[in-house]
């Protein structure tokens, strides 16, 4: 996180009283609505950069202001947003060389025997042209094999995968291509990646459409790409998602709310380097559309399950106004379709007020232009939420009038072994049995973070339970004696005359990070084990770990919202080929990483989350050790129905200003839940 640091200030009484002590606090009284909540900020207003926020209270106040097409509940479940349903679909298309050819495909689909036809979960059947669509209520691709069979005996068009390695600077010269006279009849899909590379899908044979690509790009760019024809099928799968919008969704303007907007945001947000969870997902979109009123279908090229929690990070803006803003959101906010709205704005203050039929406190923000401000205001009960800084927190905490209240983490850091160089489970184990966590968590930024014992976000429906955190020394000791590791005369750490040594790897220029690694190596020298702390610049710190040039890194990244962990653990991102930094391979975790990878039902995905996490935890390829921790302060009895909301996940400015009644939280519990 990026905060603006809100240092205290010595000034004495007179100074106090000379600058101003009757207007600030005849401000603060012009400022107080009756009925309003006032919360003061360390710093400067924030942009309310929908994508980019700079702090947690501006990220919660993004929150407020707009809305992803679903969302993660309070439940940790997914929940409703933008949209009130979603459903899962898979598309097959194959093509013909006359339109009789695909009427009488179609015509052998819909000739088959009733009981079979029931087994295929078969949606629709449509014919356009020369194409003919099948949609099937499930994206299962063995059900869409036997649909293929019989579609095979009408000779449908082969389909030629063609994978092109081109630059960035070679995309249009590949579109221009395709849009050609003489190929778009041709050309069935192009997709691009984020390095430039493309996939083409043409029904020209893989030698043929090599080369009169080579032939087109000889004279419009300086270096050929290498083309490589992949494999030739009968029909092209893809699965397809449905999003129902609400009917009363609309933008603070009154506005409809349309698939454009969705796509719109899509475009403008992949092509820029801000952190978007679920990237690798949103580039294997291959079209958005609205094919009826108030429905966002989502075509994409990959089965890819975890792409549906994607979506509950990301706020939908409208297309109209990011078409007016091509380069940045400059100092104009955008609009959103949140409950809240800015209604007034101006230098050092904010209002937001909610569009509700029942009477709601409006939320004034405010700048703490110094820290005198802020204890003004609370000496005043003037603020009923505030955001501490690390220089103000100690003194925040003695204020009995004010409870800290812990905001969900975004954050992981965990160690990451190299198993290449620690190949044997059982020393991994053992190091890993002599940390006490509990001791290591004080030595974060503040003293402050949460223990993580899991590789998976917490606080979700496929979340493993919390559970205690073991550290034994003599157990380490035992499982080191019986992997051949004893201690030397002086104590050291030997096997075979060898002296165990580890390079504990972190990023150069943070000191937050060396006062942990400090820590560990005193907690592993207990052991008899040397550690080797190495900084790696910023330039060369992602280099080396890819590499493998550590025995051990203190590795941090944020939380995926989803289930999505394929990239961090499977055998082909190992060796500097993907994020796999531990280099862990093992064939079991691969089928079960894939199986969690293609899983689409929500419901499912619990029992493969826990399967791979507990084949992790017996390869222990790394060892998850804290998130991250901002706290918000709150003045209690603002807030009465604060003692009905659960903490355990950490509150939210959505869960919490509802809670300045106690009439805060419905007893019931709405879940959006997957079509059967």
């Amino acid at each position: 996180m990026v905060w603006t640091r809100l240092f205290l200030l010595c000034l004495p009484l007179s100074a106090f009283v000379i600058g101003g002590w009757s207007a600030w606090r005849a401000s603060l009284a012009v400022q107080r609505p009756h009925e309003g909540v006032i919360m003061l900020l360390p710093g400067a207003l924030p942009p309310l950069h929908p994508f980019l926020p700079s702090s947690e209270a501006e990220r919660q106040l993004v929150g407020l202001i707009h809305e992803p097409l679903i969302r993660i509940d309070r439940e940790g479940r997914l929940g409703t947003a933008l949209a009130e349903q979603w459903s899962w679909h898979q598309d097959m298309t194959c093509w013909f060389a006359t339109p009789a050819e695909a009427d009488q495909a179609e015509a052998a689909v819909k000739g088959q025997p009733v009981e079979k036809r029931a087994t295929w979960d078969l949606e629709s059947v449509r014919r356009e042209g020369l194409s003919l669509t099948l949609r099937f209520t499930h994206p299962d691709s063995r059900v869409a094999d036997d649909v293929l069979a019989v579609l095979e005996t009408q000779q449908p068009q082969r389909l030629t995968f063609l994978r092109i390695s081109s630059a960035p600077s070679q995309r249009a010269a590949i579109l221009a291509f395709a849009a050609h006279a003489d190929q778009v009849a041709t050309i069935k899909r192009v997709w691009f990646d984020d390095d430039g590379s493309c996939e083409m899908v043409t029904t020209r044979s893989g030698l043929q459409a090599q080369q009169m690509l080579i032939d087109w790009l000889k004279p419009r760019t300086p270096m050929m790409p290498d083309i490589t024809p992949m494999a030739e099928l009968a029909g092209l799968l893809e699965p397809v998602l449905d999003f129902r919008l609400k009917v009363e969704a609309r933008w603070h303007d009154g506005s409809a709310i349309t698939a454009a907007d969705v796509r719109a945001t899509v475009d403008y947000v992949l092509p820029r380097p801000w952190p978007l969870f679920g990237r690798d997902a949103f580039r294997h979109i291959q079209s958005i559309t609205q094919p009826a009123p108030g429905v966002v279908r989502v075509v994409y090229r990959k089965r890819h399950g975890p792409t549906l929690a994607a979506w509950t990070e990301l706020p939908i803006l409208p297309e109209s106004w990011l078409k007016n803003h091509p380069q940045d959101f400059g100092s104009t906010p955008p609009p959103g379709a949140g409950a809240w709205s800015v209604t007034d704005h101006e230098p050092g203050k904010m209002t937001l007020k909610k569009d509700s039929a029942e009477p709601t406190p409006a939320l004034q923000v405010l700048a703490a232009t110094s820290p005198l401000q802020a204890r003004i205001g609370l000496a005043t009960s003037s603020f009923d939420i505030l955001w501490p800084t690390e220089s103000s927190r100690s003194w925040l905490k003695s204020d009995a009038m004010l409870e800290l209240l812990n905001t969900p983490p975004h954050n992981q850091l965990m160690l990451v072994w190299q198993t290449e160089s620690i190949s044997d489970v059982a020393v991994r184990k053992a190091l890993s049995l002599a940390l006490d966590r509990e001791s290591l968590r004080h030595q974060m930024p503040g003293g402050q973070a949460r223990l993580h014992d899991s590789f998976f976000i917490s606080g979700r429906w496929f979340s493993k339970p919390a559970t205690p955190v073991i550290s034994d020394l003599k157990a380490a000791e035992h499982l080191l004696s019986q992997s051949g590791w004893l201690r030397d005369v002086s104590g050291d750490l030997k096997k075979a005359g060898q002296l165990m040594e580890l390079r504990l790897l972190i990023p150069e220029g943070n000191a937050d990070r060396r006062r942990l690694a400090l820590a560990l190596g005193a907690a592993w020298a207990q052991l008899g084990v040397r550690v080797q702390i190495s900084s790696s610049a910023p330039d060369r710190y992602v280099g080396d770990l890819r590499q493998g040039r550590f025995d051990v890194a203190l590795v941090g990244g944020e939380l995926s919202p989803g289930w999505d962990v394929l990239p961090l653990w499977h055998s082909s991102q190992s060796q500097g080929r993907g994020l796999n930094l531990s280099r862990v391979e093992d064939a079991q975790l691969d089928l079960l990483l894939e199986a969690l990878d293609a899983e689409f039902d929500p419901l499912q995905v619990p029992r493969r989350a826990a399967a791979v996490e507990s084949r992790l935890t017996e390869l222990r390829p790394a060892l998850p050790l804290f998130t991250d921790v901002v706290e918000m302060m709150v003045r209690s009895a603002r807030f009465p129905g604060l003692a009905g909301l659960d903490s355990s996940r950490g509150i939210t400015l959505r869960e919490l200003l509802p809670a300045t009644t106690l009439q805060s939280r419905p007893s019931l519990k709405l879940e959006m839940l997957a079509p059967k």
